[in-house]
């Protein structure tokens, strides 16, 4: 089976275009026109109307969207370029955005939907992330799997995200490193194209040393994948957990940039040892008080971790300085403020709503809050004591300049009752932390009016729950014995229904029951 796999670093793009092939012209003169350095099929198109049928952005220009949520590779130059969820109908700021069938986002499979058509072992293309790169797969077609299959393959390579484009007889791959060109037997509508930024030949990395970059050329190999004959770069490393200070660990220092990434000038460096606060992180750097710098050469330092007294470590992933739904101030921190996301979309979770808050899109809508809780992870996007945009009452309103705003998520894919335990667990905290009553947390309706949040406010007697366990505990050990007692149900009957993904719910409705 031949197939081709590659990737690029981040800091090595230039610019990331979609090609709209409104000619219907043979991938080789594409390249020869537009010279780029890799080109790869787009998303999926119709053959009777020569248009495609996922949500697609070109350079500002909404070409197809569609009635459901679709992860997507959103971009506005093509360094920038991340993986996000378009919303149905397509609104998103970013100037250009590509998506089809996903089978990875944030590390997680998707169930891929696709019409019978493209399913069989044929020709396939794919785009998504491992590590700090952008990566891509190709089979010709004859070859190829089914689509399912090609995402559990990318997942053992490393990839932590992918998204299948079109394929059959219309799979085109080019790559100007390794001379490798697949053009397909039917032209392909649209096309990603990747320029590499010029690199000087004596620019050093930004480990201080002149060390090379991995080979985006080379077979079976992504940054952080386990393909033979993968060798480590420093875009190459899992990016680390933000952490408030790290210390500076090669001998000849780190370099500092105007930017996150080495496409940006350098502005000074820093010696090693040096310990620098870290505000802000993207694609693999940090921010500190005199630029950005590259992580792979930072060493946390150990802190006192915030773990929730049900075990949850909070996930500190900040809104990047500067972005202007950021907006700084400071927060006495008198409230609690608590919402739902109102996204029930698969794999809306705390991951994904952080990253949307850190994308062109969420800067857009001016929105901002502090933490996202799902059923497994705690998120946090700004620091407490600064302000958020997240309560309706303006800039200068209590419940935006001097609250706490927590979003509990309500994907599909997730355990509502669980999400509600671990943003109780959050409020605890917070409580303790910065003294605040509980008399003080409040229903995000409590400043603007507005009906959120939605399903604690329509499920009879849940608010009150909540309360219950943010003052003073697990309400759902009073739940059990006052249903156990009412219908002498027997501990093993007991044990079952707490096991059961809704029976914290459950047991709470039988518990208010009259």
């Amino acid at each position: 089976m031949s197939k081709y796999i590659t990737s690029i670093p981040l800091g090595d793009i230039d610019r990331v275009q979609i090609y709209i092939n409104s000619g219907k012209l043979p991938l080789r003169q594409i390249v020869a026109q537009e010279a780029p350095d890799l080109a790869i099929t787009g998303n999926f198109w119709l053959y009777e109307t020569y248009r495609p049928t996922c949500p697609i952005k070109a350079n500002g220009k909404v070409l197809a969207t569609d009635t459901y949520h679709y992860p997507a590779l959103i971009w506005d130059t093509g360094p920038d370029i991340s993986m996000g969820i378009i919303p149905p109908g397509g609104a998103c700021a970013a100037t250009n955005y590509i998506a089809n069938s996903a089978g990875l986002y944030r590390g997680k499979p998707e169930t891929m939907y696709c019409n019978p058509d493209v399913r069989g072992r044929r020709g396939r293309t794919g785009w998504g992330f491992c590590g700090g790169a952008l990566a891509f797969i190709a089979f010709p077609d004859g070859d190829g799997m089914e689509p399912e299959e090609l995402r559990d393959y990318v997942q053992s390579l490393g990839w932590s995200d992918f998204i299948m484009g079109d394929g059959g007889r219309k799979v085109h791959y080019y790559n100007r490193a390794t001379g490798d060109m697949v053009q397909g037997r039917d032209p392909s509508q649209n096309l990603i194209l990747v320029y590499k930024r010029k690199r000087a030949p004596s620019e050093p990395s930004d480990s201080g040393s002149d060390g090379e970059r991995m080979n985006d050329g080379a077979d079976e190999t992504c940054p952080g994948g386990r393909g033979e004959g993968c060798e480590v770069g420093e875009d190459d490393k899992e990016e680390k957990p933000m952490s408030e200070a790290y210390q500076v660990t090669p001998s000849v220092g780190v370099n500092i940039r105007s930017g996150p990434g080495t496409g940006y000038s350098k502005v000074g460096a820093y010696a090693q040892g040096t310990v620098v606060t870290v505000t802000a992180t993207r694609d693999g750097w940090g921010q500190t008080e005199k630029g950005w710098v590259s992580l792979d050469y930072l060493e946390a330092v150990e802190a006192a971790q915030r773990v929730t007294d049900n075990g949850l470590r909070i996930q500190a992933r900040y809104i990047d300085a500067g972005r202007k739904n950021r907006p700084g101030g400071v927060n006495p921190c008198g409230y609690i403020t608590i919402h739902e996301t109102g996204n029930a979309a698969r794999g809306a979770d705390a991951a994904a709503h952080g990253s949307y808050l850190n994308s062109a899109a969420g800067e857009a809508a001016l929105v901002s809050w502090h933490y996202t809780v799902d059923d497994h992870a705690i998120v946090q996007h700004l620091p407490d004591g600064e302000t958020a945009y997240h309560a309706g009452d303006g800039p200068k309103g209590t419940g935006n300049a001097r609250s706490i705003g927590v979003e509990i998520c309500v994907n599909a894919d997730g355990d509502f009752a669980k999400a509600r335990e671990n943003a109780a667990s959050l409020v605890r905290l917070l409580m303790e932390e910065h003294g605040i009553p509980i008399g003080h947390v409040v229903q995000h309706n409590h400043w603007n009016g507005k009906d959120c949040p939605y399903t604690i406010r329509h499920t009879s007697g849940t608010w009150e729950a909540f309360l219950a366990l943010c003052e003073g505990g697990p309400c759902a050990k009073t739940n059990r014995q006052t249903v156990q007692a009412r219908f002498g149900l027997a501990e093993e009957t007991m044990d079952y229904l707490e096991a059961y993904r809704y029976g914290a719910d459950l047991l709470q409705k039988l518990a208010a029951a009259n």
